[in-house]
């Protein structure tokens, strides 16, 4: 991918303070055919390597046991070096622009033959004549560096650029703007390399009945485990680790000039995803010709624009597969709600029909405009997401409604599973609560909504006192639970929860966990035990970890809680899963990698 980056930049700074022409090829005419030029280019060069002797000047190279950065043979390390000791006399500028010149020429006709950022595209323009000294000079507007392909060579230069202190010295506003799309080009090259690598796990993890085909040597379809042992090795969720084995399938069999211009830098991981779900009923050929359609402009398009242009070419190219993709997208329609980082909640509705989404939208636009007419103050954004709770719920948020007669009409009452720690519900303590589902809310939240959930009209709040006069001891046993309002008194009994040594104290005696037992299973895991699995332990089975018909116990030294998935992804031959003492489980996956689930940790 990167052989023979540097021959493109084969002068560099002397330290006498000179230019030093490496005595090297010199770059072929940017006329000529660009294939047989870069194997003329790559043959010379071979052949000048073979027989270059060594310069008293050279400097010895500072990093020579930290191996290459690519497979060239001049190393980055040394043109670094050289690079860091160059004078900024103008004689040695003046010689640097000469050959920069028929550098910059086959960059920007390299440019023009793959797809790669060139004149008239972002991050470069044609060619200027001028003077570029100093270290960012390769990347000014239309020079060597700033058409440059991405990848380790390009990063090299813009990190050299960046200076011992990141505050790029000597670099001027062009050039800083050079150096940041170079980094974005070498980002993009990064990404494609890894979708590369994980298009070679495809075919490592085929599915049964799947052998290798086609061109690209890919099976149709993948092992359905392999998102569980790629989404722990990167930290991700399955969800988005399904999005990357897609991506990478359709790259590698359906979309080789779009992985081209990906591998370049010239787009990033977004824009390719564009592409590929676009395409996603096409087969190979149809999809082939739809990028054709749209990759000679995709660098400068920005993502919306580049949608629309691809769908039109979908259109065009299989108008009945855009109908069907349309129609099976929204057989996968559903709403989806997570967590928020700032503690709130978000709500989406995704693949809905597009004139219910047009016609929802004007009904809740109407009625934020009915709550904003009836003095309800905020931002047009806030008065619209009322209006869509509003709407959504059968409430009503108008001032005067709610004066009149304390609640909207057809309200709806949730049902929510909320962890609270009881010093937080008793206002001792300010530690968050937790919602299955959601996840952490801050301790005010939590104390807002038990107390909603005891229909609490106001204080006094919750109180509690222990069953007997001088209390449990060590402040376990009986306590009786007061709720305010006309919310339940509540007689509760408190254990301990021992994560070493168990003593079987919650131990079933047949294979189905009693109540409590299922209910601390899920208190020591919020979620599911598999790994980098979110969903909530309550919509999970309480799973044996040693089979019960093995003689496994029903406790909660030997199980927790695990989603059908997992429970299936446990039984695979090629997995294994060991419980350690302290509620921890230990994946072994069938490459031999270990990851681990630990229980939920809570605030002390």
């Amino acid at each position: 991918m990167f052989d023979g980056a540097f021959s493109l930049l084969h002068q560099i700074p002397h330290p006498d303070g000179g230019a030093r022409m490496n005595p090297g090829p010199a770059p072929p005419d940017p006329g000529q055919n660009l294939d047989q030029a870069l194997a003329d280019r790559d043959e010379a060069w071979e052949a000048w390597l073979a027989s270059r002797e060594p310069c008293e000047d050279d400097e010895p190279p500072e990093f020579e046991d930290e191996g290459d950065y690519h497979d060239d043979p001049v190393e980055l390390a040394e043109i670094i070096v050289e690079a860091r000791q160059a004078s900024a006399d103008q004689a040695a500028a003046e010689a640097h622009i000469a050959a920069s010149g028929q550098i910059a020429a086959l960059a920007a006709d390299a440019s023009a033959a793959m797809g790669r950022r060139g004149p008239g595209m972002p991050g470069s323009a044609e060619p200027l004549a001028g003077e570029y000294s100093g270290p960012g000079g390769a990347f000014a507007t239309g020079q060597a560096l700033d058409v440059a392909p991405g990848g380790p060579v390009l990063l090299g230069h813009a990190d050299w650029a960046a200076g011992d202190d990141n505050r790029f010295v000597g670099v001027s506003d062009d050039e800083l703007l050079g150096i940041i799309c170079a980094a974005d080009r070498s980002e993009a090259a990064a990404s494609a390399l890894k979708h590369t690598a994980v298009a070679e796990l495809i075919r490592r993890r085929p599915a049964s009945g799947c052998t290798p085909q086609g061109p690209a040597g890919m099976p149709e379809a993948w092992d359905e485990f392999t998102r569980a042992e790629l989404a722990p090795a990167l930290g991700e969720s399955r969800y988005a680790v399904d999005g990357l084995l897609d991506l990478s399938h359709d790259l590698t069999v359906k979309l080789p000039g779009t992985m081209a211009l990906f591998r370049e830098g010239v787009i990033s991981r977004y824009k390719a995803q564009v592409i590929s779900h676009a395409t996603q009923l096409l087969d190979p050929a149809e999809a082939r010709a739809a990028e054709a359609m749209v990759l000679d402009r995709a660098g400068r398009l920005t993502p919306g624009a580049l949608r629309a242009a691809i769908a039109r070419a979908v259109m065009e190219v299989a108008p009945d597969k855009a109908r069907k993709r349309r129609e099976k997208a929204a057989k996968s329609a559903e709403v989806q709600w997570w967590a928020e980082f700032s503690g709130n909640a978000a709500l989406m509705g995704r693949e809905l029909q597009s004139a219910d989404v047009l016609a929802a939208g004007q009904r809740i636009d109407s009625w934020a405009g009915q709550l904003k007419a009836a003095g309800l103050e905020g931002s047009a954004g806030e008065l619209r997401a009322r209006a869509f709770l509003d709407l959504l719920l059968g409430r009503d948020s108008r001032p005067d409604r709610v004066a009149a007669d304390g609640a909207g009409p057809g309200t709806f009452a949730a049902t929510i599973n909320l962890t609270t720690p009881l010093a937080t519900l008793l206002d001792l303590a300010d530690r968050p609560g937790e919602i299955s589902g959601i996840g952490p809310i801050d301790p005010w939240l939590a104390r807002d909504l038990a107390a909603a959930a005891a229909q609490n009209p106001g204080p006094p709040g919750y109180t509690f006192t222990a069953a007997d006069q001088h209390g449990p001891p060590g402040g376990y046993g009986t306590w009786l639970l007061r709720t305010p309002g006309d919310g339940p008194d509540l007689r509760i009994s408190l254990d301990s929860l021992n994560t070493r040594d168990c003593d079987h104290r919650y131990q079933a005696r047949g294979h189905d966990p009693g109540v409590k037992l299922k209910h601390l299973s899920q208190v020591r895991h919020v979620t599911c035990t598999g790994p980098c699995c979110r969903r909530p332990s309550a919509r999970s089975d309480f799973e044996h970890n040693v089979p019960y018909e093995a003689g496994g116990r029903t406790c909660l030294c030997n199980g927790g809680p695990k989603c059908r998935y997992d429970h299936r992804l446990k039984q695979h031959p090629k997995w294994t899963v060991d419980q350690l003492p302290d509620g921890t489980f230990r994946w072994t996956t069938p490459s031999g990698r270990q990851y681990t689930t630990e229980p939920t940790r809570y605030p002390t």
